[in-house]
């Protein structure tokens, strides 16, 4: 059974990990809104090892479909800074289970 996980605004100048890298499982898709600031999603596996880092974009709502990355499993989910600026989050939901 599909399950979402809701979260909230939050601001970053280096990384941001969700729900403090809490591991997801059967990870499907996320959606964010940033407002601003250039970005990158990060991905770890269920023992915490970086697997992958995506292009994120700016500001507005941005989408990650991990089985199109050929990603299945349990994940984490999280966001790197790639420029200098304070990164801030509007909200987000993940789509696992």
């Amino acid at each position: 059974m599909s399950q979402t996980h809701h979260f909230g605004s939050g601001s970053f100048k280096k990384e941001l990990w969700v729900a403090s890298k809490k591991i997801f499982p059967k990870l499907t898709d996320v959606n964010v809104e940033f407002q601003s600031g250039q970005w990158e999603w990060i991905i770890a596996d269920s023992a915490g090892n970086f697997v992958r880092s995506v292009n994120g974009g700016g500001g507005g709502w941005h989408g990650i479909n991990l089985p199109s990355l050929g990603l299945y499993g349990d994940y984490s989910i999280g966001f790197r800074s790639t420029s200098s600026d304070t990164k801030k989050i509007v909200q987000g939901d993940i789509n696992y289970g």
